[in-house]
């Protein structure tokens, strides 16, 4: 793993980082990707959101680009709810929409009254 490019905005308190991860096209997952994002610059995981993943032409090179914030807090603050919800599994997002579903129907219950 290589850092290509790396800035600061301390306004959104988040860091932009590009990565190059060789050998790992095909074979990476977001989870994953988040997980060595954090480990290589010493935060949580939950602090890591993923904006995209690249892979190269003719190589097995992917490019990464990713959003570290300064804690899990301003992620969830800031970052964009549905990049996130990329990272989940299936199960996990079904899970997600029926709840969303559930919390939706007695809202639109009062409504109608």
């Amino acid at each position: 793993m290589q850092v290509e490019k790396k800035s600061q905005s301390k306004v959104l308190d988040r860091s932009y980082v590009e990565l190059s991860l060789e050998d790992r096209a095909g074979k990476i997952t977001r989870k994953d990707a988040i997980a060595a994002v954090a480990q290589e610059m010493g935060v949580p995981a939950e602090s890591v959101g993923i904006i995209r993943m690249d892979g190269q032409s003719g190589t097995t090179k992917v490019l990464g680009k990713f959003y570290v914030y300064g804690s899990p807090e301003s992620k969830k603050r800031i970052h964009l709810r549905y990049l996130g919800e990329r990272t989940l599994s299936k199960e996990e997002r079904e899970k997600l929409k029926q709840e969303r579903k559930k919390a939706a129907a007695p809202a639109a219950a009062g409504a109608k009254k």
